[in-house]
């Protein structure tokens, strides 16, 4: 068996290559497309009310991942768009607590107020 020459080698890799870039490319458009849909979830959820920093935080990094993703770097828009993602999931984990929180303080202002009117009913009996 022959070894492979360089030309044969640099064939093969030239061939290799844009099944290679496509694979990261795909990659990045789905992560894009994940950092996308999370930012709309969260402003949505009312994330731009309570949780502003996060928003702009995901915001800014989906703009760095389209910056990259025009520049065709995969990896960085890859890697832009997965930190998108995390911080939009931020947003909107924040603000279903503080959504949570407001409604327990509500719950727990009508509790005392039930409590203080049985307590003023009881007394007057």
């Amino acid at each position: 068996m022959k070894p492979m020459t360089i030309h044969s080698i640099c064939a093969v890799l030239l061939l290799a290559m844009p099944a290679l870039a496509m694979a990261g490319r795909d990659e990045a458009e789905t992560a894009l497309t994940q950092a996308n849909s999370g930012v709309a979830a969260a402003e949505r959820a009312g994330a731009l009310q309570s949780s502003a920093a996060e928003v702009a935080v995901a915001r800014e990094q989906l703009m760095l991942a389209d910056r990259a993703c025009e520049r065709r770097d995969w990896d960085d828009c890859e890697r832009a768009a997965h930190r998108s993602h995390a911080d939009a999931r931020l947003a909107e984990a924040r603000t279903r607590q503080a959504n949570a929180e407001a409604a327990t303080a509500a719950l727990q202002a009508a509790v005392e107020t039930l409590r203080s009117e049985l307590s003023r009913t009881g007394a007057s009996q």
